[in-house]
């Protein structure tokens, strides 16, 4: 089959490598434009972008992928089916069902749950110990077309939102021909989606990352695995903002203080909180305007730090 991929961030490049590597052809690459970014604020080509250049493959990078220009330059790669993971648009009908067998999407739940922008770390922050992905025709309403083949794994207790996205973009990677092929045989089976199971998630802001030290250890502890790089979960400590990177529920001698009072520490490990609920051990932190650091040697480096409240 030609294929016309759309995708952007670093989790598509995986699915991009295995289709150009296949006995199907990637006729060209749609991405989002190059953003700047570091403190030079330098133009930097997508990863997806950057994958395709290395590869020789013709890039489109439009605006908005419903500009008739940007349809006009789509439509004369004549794909047999358009591949979307993660490109970050959303594609108007016409290009939908422009090629001989429409378009497909993979997204990184099992459908038809967390429909929407934050499937990964959603899985995190409610404690499921499964997730997947799920290959799905795409149409016009939010991940709810037909199901191809889903992929289950499960999330293992040290998983955090960076850990899973790479698995779960290796597994689409891994995946993909397997779909592909099953789609240009005609074997490709349509699953309808059970309305009534559909849940949906949000695009992550930074007021999401706020943390609240009377709700229990266990909740808390997925909050900070579901929320590293960004937004991150974070507190406040002296008046100023304090990121958390890694925590552990924690069991210990000490007796439990108030939520957010730090009753411990421990020698080369870290900090330990109370909650709602049991406590936590801070292991990974980032103080305001400084670095991110081990917790221990950001305890060495406070006075009277024990007793203290995070709020």
């Amino acid at each position: 089959m030609k294929i016309v991929f759309f995708g952007t961030p670093a989790f598509s490049v995986p699915v991009l490598k295995a289709v150009i590597a296949s006995r199907h052809t990637v006729a060209a690459v749609v991405s989002q434009p190059d953003r700047p970014k570091g403190r030079s604020m330098l133009l930097s080509p997508t990863p997806v972008r950057q994958a395709a250049l290395d590869a020789g493959i013709s890039v489109l990078q439009p605006e908005n992928a419903s500009a008739p220009d940007f349809f006009s330059a789509y439509s004369k790669f004549s794909p047999d089916l358009n591949v979307i993971v993660a490109f970050g648009q959303i594609l108007p009908e016409e290009l939908i069902y422009f090629p001989r067998h429409a378009t497909i999407n993979i997204h990184a739940s099992l459908l038809p749950k967390y429909r929407g922008a934050s499937p990964i770390n959603r899985a995190l922050i409610n404690g499921d110990t499964e997730t997947g992905i799920t290959y799905q025709f795409i149409v016009k309403k939010l991940d709810a077309g037909d199901i191809i083949y889903q992929e289950k794994m499960p999330v293992a207790p040290e998983d955090n939102a960076i850990t899973l996205f790479e698995k779960l973009s290796a597994l689409s990677g891994n995946t993909v021909v397997k779909v592909l092929d099953m789609i240009d045989s005609g074997t490709a089976p349509r699953v309808r989606q059970d309305e009534s199971q559909a849940t949906f998630v949000k695009t992550l802001n930074k007021s999401d990352g706020k943390m609240d030290f009377t709700q229990g250890a266990s909740n808390i502890v997925n909050k900070i695995r579901g929320l590293v790089p960004w937004p991150c979960a974070f507190c406040s400590y002296n008046g100023k903002i304090l990121k958390i990177f890694a925590a552990r529920e924690f069991s210990g001698d000490k007796p439990a203080g108030k939520p957010g009072e730090i009753i411990e520490i421990i020698r080369n490990t870290g900090i330990v909180v109370s909650t709602g609920s049991g406590n936590i051990l801070v292991t990974e932190l980032q103080p305001e305007s400084g670095k991110k650091m081990a917790a221990a040697e950001f305890a060495l480096g406070q006075k009277n730090i024990l007793g203290s409240i995070l709020s």
